[in-house]
């Protein structure tokens, strides 16, 4: 059985209000196969690269469906903070918030790659 890896102090760092959203992600834990989390890994290393190539084409709906989908599957597989990180790049999109939004795609981006590295 793998241990899947939290980065609650780094999302920590980029949304300040972290502890009072993070419940609204927050699953029942239960025990992940190797096989589940080989899939969870394959899936956010595409997700990863579709939200790169988004922010590098200035492709907001690219960006937003890949942190739509980051969303869903970081509660699901224990990660709420990555819920929470990527809802904040939704919310920052839809404020306009551009250079913000980058920052956070970048350090989503960021974390996917090292998470993904540290499973293999």
């Amino acid at each position: 059985m793998t241990a899947i890896p939290r980065a609650i102090e780094t999302v920590r760092e980029l949304v300040p209000d972290l502890d009072g959203r993070i419940g609204q992600f927050e699953v029942e834990t239960f025990e992940m196969d190797d096989e589940l989390i080989e899939a969870f890994c394959e899936e956010l290393d595409r997700l990863a690269g579709d939200m790169q190539a988004g922010v590098d084409e200035s492709d907001d709906d690219k960006i937003r469906m890949s942190a739509h989908s980051i969303k869903g599957m970081g509660g699901t597989m224990g990660l709420p903070e990555i819920s929470v990180l990527a809802q904040e790049i939704e919310m920052t999109m839809s404020a306009g918030k551009m250079d913000q939004c980058k920052r956070l795609c970048s350090a989503l981006i960021g974390w996917s790659r090292g998470f993904v590295a540290s499973i293999k």
